[in-house]
């Protein structure tokens, strides 16, 4: 009688597949998913960096420009970070598509690639926050502190900043899932090492 699917022993010693190939083409799914993820990620923090980066209005001589203001070039800051590591991560996970050997596939780059990621979502959300805080500032004024909203002169400027900070939440999704998706493959390779 054979024991069941995932166990070493059970299985004749002539037909080693069904333990073998399954395993593997989990593993084609999971590193084609986060190649797909990591593309996502990239191209919002790119469209993030190119809008904060023409995010310049100038209005009755007062210029304003996103590097005057120090939660948006921490944005720029994280944004580029993050998207330089998720095209190099593609390009893991691109070798991990054709050849099966990619980040998700050994426990220890597994484990580096989840820590990485939860640390660049991290500070890509605090870098959000801080420049959602100082939009939200410039849309409403503050009016405890005396301050004016200043959106209304510089419509321009603030609707890019919200466009910046729009494609970098849509970039913090994709990169928590590509972390999700790490914490997956380190389960199943946990699994695996049980057996």
């Amino acid at each position: 009688m054979a024991t069941p699917y995932g166990t070493k022993t059970g299985y004749p010693a002539t037909n080693p597949e069904p333990y073998d190939e399954a395993p593997r083409r989990a593993h084609r799914k999971l590193h084609c998913l986060d190649f797909i993820l990591r593309v996502l990620t990239a191209m919002a923090t790119a469209a993030a960096i190119v809008t904060l980066l023409f995010s310049v209005q100038t209005v009755r001589g007062v210029r304003v420009r996103w590097i005057d203001f120090g939660a948006f070039k921490y944005l720029m800051v994280a944004n580029a970070v993050v998207c330089a590591y998720t095209i190099l991560a593609a390009l893991a996970s691109l070798i991990g598509v054709c050849t099966r050997r990619g980040p998700l596939s050994s426990t220890p780059i597994a484990w580096l690639t989840f820590l990485v990621d939860l640390l660049l979502a991290n500070a890509l959300m605090a870098a959000a926050a801080a420049s959602t805080a100082l939009s939200w500032i410039g849309n409403r004024g503050e009016s405890a502190a005396r301050w004016a909203p200043n959106c209304g002169a510089f419509h321009r400027f603030c609707t890019r900043i919200g466009g910046s900070l729009i494609a970098t939440y849509i970039a913090w999704i994709f990169l928590i899932l590509s972390t999700i998706l790490a914490a997956i493959a380190l389960h199943k390779l946990r699994r695996r090492v049980a057996y």
